[in-house]
């Protein structure tokens, strides 16, 4: 058949090179910055200027109302949802998944002594069954875990679907008198090939939490740069994000490579 003929679905490595701004910008940061600040931690959230500038590109590009004091860097999405599963889990809490599911999913979880639950979609569109999700959440449910552009099958979650969900956790939280997270798995927002509006969460839902990674939208996997965004409407907001504070010192993801955050605001 021939190597050429054959593809590669079972991880995402990039197929195309990343742009020429990367290695543009590394080059330069690598010859004009202090060698031992470049080298050196950042703060353990992240370089406040990095910060600043991820929360200024969300908010002109999707009209939101973040702040950068509620952004923490991370080495890629899995230490972000790491961290953000760590923060707010308690030993037996439910997250629920719409499958199919990136199957890391129920690794991360069961790691932060949680229970995943699964929801089926709907077989011919593969979007989620939300009339099964409302039978699922209980008084043990603490977050879901939504991911748009979808891995594995690459559907778009339109604006009804995410108000109709958001509408479902904001009835459930009330009904059980508790906070259920909303968290948004992203790696694969920038990847959209038709007129699709994106809806970014924290617009629809307070208690939302986005976790990023610059792998897919820059073929950057192995660089392993994310970070975490905390919607600003939050109840507790400053707890929430002292707790992800918190969880990424427990478990080791504290400074994100100094490097790639430096990076983050010129490719931005």
């Amino acid at each position: 058949i021939g190597d050429d003929k054959v593809f590669d679905f079972s991880i995402g490595n990039p197929s195309v090179p990343a742009p020429n701004i990367v290695n543009d910008t590394l080059i330069s940061i690598i010859n004009n910055f202090d060698s031992t600040k470049l080298h050196g931690y950042t703060s353990a959230v992240g370089d406040n200027n990095v910060r600043k500038s991820i929360v200024e590109y969300l908010n002109k590009t999707y009209n939101t109302n973040l702040d950068y004091q509620y952004v923490y860097l991370t080495c890629g999405a899995a230490a972000s949802l790491t961290i953000s599963l760590n923060a707010i889990l308690n030993e037996g809490d439910e997250v629920i998944v719409f499958a199919p599911y990136f199957p890391e999913y129920k690794v991360f979880v069961e790691q932060a002594k949680g229970k995943i639950v699964i929801v089926n979609p709907i077989e011919k569109t593969f979007f989620p069954n939300l009339e099964e999700l409302k039978k699922c959440i209980n008084s043990k449910t603490k977050a879901i875990i939504i991911n748009s552009p979808n891995n594995p099958p690459g559907v778009v979650y339109d604006e009804q679907t995410i108000i109709e969900i958001s509408t479902i956790l904001k009835d459930k939280s009330k009904e059980y008198n508790q906070e259920i997270y909303l968290i948004s798995d992203e790696p694969y927002r920038e990847l959209i090939y038709h007129d699709i509006k994106y809806p970014f969460v924290t617009n629809y839902y307070d208690n939302s939490i986005v976790c990023y990674s610059f792998s897919k939208s820059l073929s950057l996997p192995g660089e392993r740069i994310g970070y975490i965004v905390l919607s600003s409407n939050m109840k507790s907001v400053l707890d929430v994000f002292y707790s992800i504070c918190g969880s990424a010192r427990s478990i080791g993801f504290v400074c994100a490579p100094s490097i790639f955050q430096y990076m983050i605001p010129k490719c931005l």
